[in-house]
């Protein structure tokens, strides 16, 4: 490179000022430039490994944090799992012995061997070690028979809440009650009961279970959760029924707007989360999981603070570590940044390439579910819609209708107008068919060659023969030519169903019910609408 200190008119005046100017400060200004520009360079390497370095550290410490919380999560699932398990088996039993109690009751009677009823009561209660007591009582609620060897006088229990329950509900099922103290023993218990009727069905007394909270409270105690942990058993009306720490005032505690249960309603049957507690406060990550036959939730939680503290240590001592050996690792920053230049670019280049694939399975999907001709949704999207709001109106209990669309005489169209213009009577009983749906949810396909069909979730059969006939009086109203219909324009016919479907019911039987509709509206001269 040619160095001018100065314009070439000057050269021209003073030819002999060049040889001061070859060694003036000047011609030195170049190699200084260079070494200090390299020193700045330098510099912002090292500076940049450094914070590169230190944003390496930053992350792998980020990374064993949540490692921390998820082998904390997996102990968690793993306990709740075994303390649902251990429950389920408990109320199991309890349960199978209520039942075996009803059936000799009911096969027996009452009136029949009293003292070996009691018995069996005791027997049971003396067997089980979940058990306080077995019970039964009268329509009254006073003590019919018990397995206690000296029960209480003048005591009855026609207050209680679970006797009420059965009282005021007629079905037989189990029913887990909040915790209450025993009259007999004082010791706190969760009461577990059926409901027992005469012969004519109405009311005879309740079977009561009282199970000792001390039983649960013991096995909870086995398990290692740390000094902040926690375990409860509540049921599903938000009553705590037990809970380690154990607290007595907090049994039958409403937990119904803590954030576990508000986790249940969301998620369903079993779930994760960092939450904090509804009962003291503490920042813990809860498991739950629900019980596959009783209406009770058991849950189990460590503390965030007791679950972090070994990466807490570890994070300290690996970051004094790096920091100290952060100047021996500098020579290989530069090698690390390249290699994470490279990955960002291979990764932008992924995701703009993946974004171009989703666009064009997204466009292809499109075209797969929908009707060349028509543009309506094609018989695939249609199959598909249905079989899921059928399993939503199954689960919400709420009706689903479909209208099904016949155009009238549509070979002798063909035959006599010819395929493109069948192909126009198509495409505009297709628009009026568009337009009879007026919800979000609502669905309009070509269900195959004339014929359509028009999905209406949770929709009355009312609301569905309005549908259908709009559809039906927006395409007379057009009156579009047919030749060879007894009516001179192009009409049709529609047959319309309605069910709120039932478990092991088909959504065909859906199709099937507005087809015959169909049938029926043509038997009886077409261009109408009729329902299954």
């Amino acid at each position: 490179m040619n160095v001018q200190p100065f314009p070439r008119p000057f050269f021209e005046l003073q030819p002999f000022a060049m040889k001061p100017a070859l060694t003036s400060p000047s011609t030195a200004t170049p190699p200084q430039r260079k070494r200090s520009s390299a020193a700045r360079i330098a510099t912002m390497f090292l500076a940049l490994v450094c914070v590169s370095l230190l944003a390496v550290l930053g992350a792998s410490i980020w990374s064993a944090r949540q490692t921390s919380l998820s082998e904390g999560k997996v102990d968690t699932v793993n306990m709740a799992r075994a303390l649902a398990n251990h429950a389920d088996s408990s109320f199991d039993l309890v349960d199978t012995i209520l039942a075996g109690v009803l059936e000799q009751v009911g096969h027996d009677g009452l009136a029949r061997e009293p003292e070996r009823l009691q018995a069996y009561l005791a027997d049971m209660a003396r067997r089980t070690p979940a058990l306080q007591g077995l019970f039964l009582y009268d329509a009254n609620g006073e003590w019919l028979l018990n397995s206690l060897a000296t029960p209480p006088r003048g005591v009855n229990n026609a207050d209680r809440e679970y006797f009420i329950y059965h009282r005021t509900h007629a079905d037989l099922a189990l029913h887990v009650g909040s915790p209450v103290r025993s009259r007999s023993s004082g010791a706190w218990v969760i009461p577990v009961s059926r409901r027992f009727n005469h012969a004519d069905g109405s009311f005879a007394g309740v079977a009561l279970a009282t199970v000792r909270v001390d039983f649960f409270q013991q096995f909870y105690d086995s398990f290692d959760i740390g000094a902040q942990g926690a375990i409860f058993l509540s049921n599903d009306a938000g009553r705590l029924l037990t809970r380690r720490p154990f607290n007595e005032a907090d049994l039958g505690r409403d937990m119904r707007n803590g954030p576990v249960f508000r986790l249940w309603q969301q998620n369903g049957a079993s779930g994760s989360a960092i939450l904090v507690s509804a009962v003291d406060g503490v920042e813990r990550l809860y498991t739950y999981h629900h019980l596959r036959g009783y209406p009770l939730m058991v849950a189990v939680a460590l503390s965030k603070h007791e679950v972090l503290a070994h990466w807490r240590s570890t994070a300290i001592a690996g970051t004094a570590g790096t920091l100290l050996l952060l100047a021996m690792l500098v020579a290989l920053g530069l090698r690390l940044i390249r290699q994470l230049i490279v990955r960002d670019r291979l990764q932008a280049e992924l995701r703009q390439a993946q974004t171009a694939l989703e666009a064009t399975n997204a466009s292809l999907e499109k075209l797969a579910l929908s009707d060349g001709l028509t543009g309506l949704a094609n018989r695939r999207h249609f199959d598909h819609r249905l079989g899921v709001e059928f399993k939503r109106a199954l689960r919400d209990q709420s009706p689903i209708a479909m209208v099904m669309i016949d155009v009238d005489y549509f070979k002798k169209f063909n035959d006599l107008h010819g395929h493109v213009e069948g192909d126009a009577c198509l495409q505009m009983v297709a628009h009026a068919v568009q337009s009879g749906p007026r919800r979000p949810g609502d669905l309009a396909a070509r269900f195959g060659g004339e014929e359509f069909a028009i999905l209406l979730p949770g929709t009355s059969l009312e609301g569905a023969l309005a549908v259908a006939e709009s559809v039906r009086a927006a395409i007379a109203a057009l009156k579009f030519a047919h030749g060879a219909s007894p009516f001179g324009v192009v009409s049709i016919s529609a047959g319309v169903a309605m069910l709120t479907p039932a478990r092991g019911q088909h959504p065909r039987a859906l199709v099937e019910a507005a087809d015959r509709g169909l049938y029926r509206a043509k038997a009886e001269g077409r261009n109408r609408v009729a329902a299954a």
